[in-house]
């Protein structure tokens, strides 16, 4: 009964890092210094965007404090074990661009825009271009 729990609890504790694994372009990733949060799944339409839920799921999102707009993942170009190329466009659909992930690690994930608008941020009463190569760490 004792091996039973401690094999149990061993598993339960090694999910997140198998899943992780498995299906690494997918999870909820921050940039802290630019205020940017990044919700992802890759690998089916399964997150309901904030203010787009008549859409129903979709394959993920980015927004975040003073972002002008919420941007929504429109196209999976493409998505092999550690590299991805996204198309991201704006609620409005009037922007779009895509955007290389490359995994750095199993918690750290590279955005690179690589075409396309950039995203941009308030700051004060203008809007300024927010960086288009960054890092983003796994929640």
């Amino acid at each position: 009964m004792k091996r039973y729990l401690l094999a149990t609890l061993l598993a339960t504790l090694m999910l997140p890092s198998v899943l992780h694994a498995s299906e690494p372009f997918k999870g909820t990733f921050i940039a802290k210094e630019l205020g940017l949060k990044m919700v992802i799944d890759l690998y089916a339409e399964s997150i309901e965007v904030p203010g787009m839920e008549m859409f129903g799921p979709l394959n993920g999102y980015i927004n975040g404090i003073g972002l002008y707009r919420t941007w929504y993942v429109s196209k999976i170009r493409k998505c092999e074990d550690d590299k991805a190329v996204v198309h991201f466009s704006n609620d409005l659909g009037s922007e779009t661009q895509a955007v290389e992930l490359t995994l750095q690690g199993d918690s750290l994930l590279r955005f690179r825009e690589i075409e396309g608008s950039v995203m941009k941020k308030a700051q004060g009463k203008k809007l300024v271009k927010i960086e288009t190569d960054f890092v983003m760490k796994r929640l």
